[in-house]
């Protein structure tokens, strides 16, 4: 794996790992809001960063499969 390779693949585990983060937030405010009202309403935006916060997790399971791969091919 080239250097390259390696700071694309770390990028994306960190940027997966903040868009997740980002995702917990928002619905646990959704959960909050709930909780206090009674009723939620999710906004477009709100909607879009649960979407993306599911969609993070195959990423990060990605990129960790990758990165542990190559580290086994190195390793041998």
């Amino acid at each position: 794996m080239t250097k390259w390779n390696k700071i694309g693949t770390w990028s994306m585990l960190v940027i997966a790992f903040v868009v997740f983060m980002a995702a917990a937030f928002v619905l646990g405010s959704t959960i909050g809001s709930m909780y206090v009202l009674g009723s939620f309403e999710l906004s477009f935006l709100e909607v879009g960063i649960i979407c993306g916060g599911i969609t993070s997790i195959s990423v990060f399971v990605r990129c960790v499969k990758q990165l542990k791969s190559n580290s086994e091919l190195a390793s041998t």
